[in-house]
């Protein structure tokens, strides 16, 4: 029985999760294929698992409870992907993603820094006299990568002073131009490019 009671508590905290911070899910159709590695996200070397041609045939990405696995059947064959393990997947609009803390996160710049977000909506509660009122916000997590692109961390100024800002110039020139995280964040509207990336490439250029 308490293991009974057990189970259910952890259904129900991982709804209220899910209710609490949410995203749309990418629909299992929408996967064209694979990067397993970075060296193959490098050279666009995308495996296709399955033509989706047969009956039967998809590429199931089970996010719901964040399952570690992408399942890909190929005419009755199954093929098991560990999220952490593969470095991308490409949807059939050419964005690509990749798994962090198995939440898929949009490659969105790799000019310089890889550079991930994640758009999502958070419900934030507040209480007014006697009620408790619930308001749901759209909010971005933006990460990045850098080197071998293995650790992904969150971006703001103290992950990039300590990870990537070893060049003393360096720091001194992105440090005095970036003053709070939310500037990081700012987009290019021109190159779509983030503008920290390009200072960054126009700081190693001139050095």
């Amino acid at each position: 029985m308490k293991t009974l009671y057990f189970t259910i508590a952890i259904m129900l905290f991982a709804a209220f999760q899910v209710n609490a911070q949410r995203q749309t899910e990418i629909k299992n159709s929408e996967v064209k294929g694979i990067y397993p590695t970075l060296s193959d996200f490098k050279a666009n070397k995308l495996t296709i698992p399955t033509d989706k041609l047969h009956d039967g045939d998809k590429i199931n990405l089970k996010q719901f409870f964040i399952s570690p696995e992408i399942i890909s059947i190929e005419q009755d064959k199954e093929t098991v992907y560990y999220k952490d393990s593969i470095f991308a997947i490409q949807l059939v609009n050419g964005e690509n993603y990749r798994f962090i803390n198995r939440t898929p996160c949009l490659i969105a710049d790799t000019s310089y820094l890889f550079i991930y977000t994640n758009k999502t909506i958070k419900t934030e509660y507040k209480t007014s006299g006697p009620r408790r009122i619930a308001k749901e916000v759209r909010v971005t997590y933006y990460y990045f990568s850098v080197g071998n692109h293995k650790p992904v961390l969150m971006l703001n100024l103290a992950n990039l002073r300590k990870y990537v800002l070893t060049d003393s110039l360096v720091h001194k020139i992105v440090c005095d131009k970036y003053t709070t995280d939310e500037m990081l964040y700012k987009v290019n509207p021109q190159t779509g490019r983030f503008e920290i990336n390009e200072t960054m490439i126009s700081v190693f250029n001139k050095k």
